[in-house]
């Protein structure tokens, strides 16, 4: 699994590089047709078939990369979707394109906020972090896919508190300055936009009395197996 990388990071990079013209397919191309040119370009370019050449092993990673995103088809989609909205990226002090002010405006900030929804109630959640591990591949599995099994550790739900951080009998309390929302609105020129509550971090809520296993986190690793393609 790839390093979790920042939304926003992802996002800008998004406006700036055509991962569909790295693959060598159109827009519009179907999953079958990304999937057929990234490994026909990953046959070519793999490592062991260009030991020692450098420059086939960045473009190997340049397609990796791209298939990684659009060869999903959630990540597609929000690709498309953000490279529909143009190669806009933030600026900061002064008036900005268009008129708008500065101050520390970012652009990011808003596509953030339509891609995320929000912390508030009724949002979705974000995308959970992503979980890397090794994993060795002959040259034919990473050129042709395969279906193997992962041990990970990962994150999950506090088996004492159930998730909530707090000492099991009591609750968490909410957060009086954003009043249990978790986000405060703040106005930035024509846009109006949604922070974390600084009080509470953008929990929505502060622990009294915490867990102890779990130290009022609400989370604690577990081992577990997955399968991958």
């Amino acid at each position: 699994y790839p390093d979790e990388e920042p939304p926003m990071t992802a996002q800008r990079e998004w406006f700036e590089k055509d991962y569909y013209a790295t693959l060598g397919v159109s827009k519009d191309a179907s999953a079958k047709d990304v999937t057929r040119a990234y490994r026909k370009l990953a046959r070519q370019l793999h490592p062991d078939a260009n030991p020692g050449d450098q420059a086939a092993e960045a473009r190997f990673k340049e397609v990796s990369a791209a298939y990684d995103v659009v060869g999903d088809e959630a990540r597609r989609a929000e690709y498309d979707q953000v490279r529909e909205m143009g190669p806009m990226g933030g600026f900061s002090g002064g008036t900005g394109p268009g008129g708008f002010p500065g101050g520390g405006f970012d652009l990011g900030d808003l596509f953030g906020e339509m891609f995320r929804g929000g912390h508030g109630a009724g949002g979705r959640g974000q995308r959970g972090a992503d979980l890397e591990t090794r994993l060795t591949l002959s040259f034919t599995e990473a050129v042709n896919g395969v279906t193997t099994s992962v041990h990970l550790v990962s994150d999950a739900a506090c088996g004492t508190c159930l998730g909530s951080g707090a000492r099991p009998g009591t609750r968490p309390m909410p957060c009086s300055s954003c009043g249990g929302r978790g986000v405060q609105a703040e106005d930035q020129g024509p846009f109006s936009f949604s922070r974390p509550c600084g009080q509470c971090g953008g929990r929505g809520h502060h622990i009294e009395d915490p867990c102890a296993p779990c130290r009022g986190s609400g989370v604690e690793r577990r081992p577990r197996e997955g399968k991958v393609r």
